[in-house]
């Protein structure tokens, strides 16, 4: 997949999670209550949370190499909808006070280890390019 392809299905699913999490300000569910449309679109919104770093790490590495955004990518493809399927299938409400494991704490992790990830990722294969020009 190319750089722009993926910058623009990044986009895509960062419309739809901006405006799943509005859904009640933009009139798609009544904003009186807590209805089953608004449940629905938080949950829908907290499946497409990894594609808010999605977005961010293609902008930063559309100005890399491509080996580096090939690199990053391959790890990426996998993780997003790996970790969207696992906040598709944790459950709404836990009732395990120590280690709660629901969707909010699934979404929260599987973003912040694909940050980490993602970091590492594009500094190793930069320092590899940078390496390998300098030779």
């Amino acid at each position: 997949m190319t750089k722009k392809m993926v910058i623009f299905l990044a986009s895509i699913l960062l419309i739809l999670g901006l405006v799943t999490i509005f859904s009640r300000q933009i009139g798609l569910c009544p904003s009186y209550s807590y209805s089953v449309c608004a449940y629905f679109f938080d949950s829908f919104f907290m499946v497409l949370l990894p594609t808010i770093p999605l977005f961010i790490f293609s902008l930063v590495t559309y100005l890399m190499k491509e080996s580096v955004f090939q690199a990053w990518w391959r790890f990426a493809r996998v993780w997003i909808p790996a970790s969207m399927l696992a906040i598709l299938v944790s459950p709404s409400n836990s009732h395990n006070w120590m280690f709660p494991i629901e969707k909010g704490t699934v979404a929260f992790f599987s973003s912040i280890f694909f940050v980490i990830i993602s970091i590492i990722l594009i500094t190793i294969w930069s320092l590899k390019e940078r390496k390998i020009k300098n030779r």
